[in-house]
């Protein structure tokens, strides 16, 4: 009879799981707005890990662009994460206007941006799942065309 306590018990455990990467794949400023405010849109890439789907309810996120406080937030439209699959998120949020002129000024001597990117991700069933990345985002992923497209 223990025995079958024990198996029963062991079939209940949950499946572990792993927090998506979370990785910055483009800078877009859109445009100067209240004089010492820029617009700015980031597109994320998010990987899932997992064996099983995530369905994202949220993603939370703060972000700095070379060591300078660049945007947080919080979006709510994001895709199901395929298993071991992938997604990619628009963001935008208001910067201060020195923070796209050191990004330019890295820009201008062609050299990437350096950028940590944090948050969680909230997904149904799921407490909240942590992710952090640092990393470079290169000068061709950086549009700084600004008025280039309009929204």
């Amino acid at each position: 009879m223990p025995l079958a306590l024990l198996a029963g018990a062991c079939a209940t455990v949950a499946p572990k799981i792993e927090p998506p990467q979370v990785s910055l794949e483009s800078v877009r400023l859109l445009r100067i707005v209240d004089g010492n405010k820029a617009e700015i849109s980031l597109g994320l890439r998010l990987f899932n890990p997992n064996a099983t789907a995530l369905a994202v309810n949220a993603l939370d996120y703060e972000i700095t662009l070379d060591g300078r406080p660049a945007a947080r937030g919080r979006t709510v439209r994001a895709e199901t994460l395929p298993p071991n699959g992938e997604a990619r998120v628009e963001l935008s949020g208001r910067v201060d206007t020195s923070v796209v002129a050191t990004a330019m000024m890295a820009l201008g001597a062609q050299l990437p941006v350096a950028y940590v990117l944090k948050g969680t991700v909230t997904a149904q069933d799921w407490p909240p799942l942590p992710f952090s990345r640092k990393g470079e985002i290169a000068i061709s992923k950086f549009d700084s065309g600004v008025g280039s497209r309009g929204r």
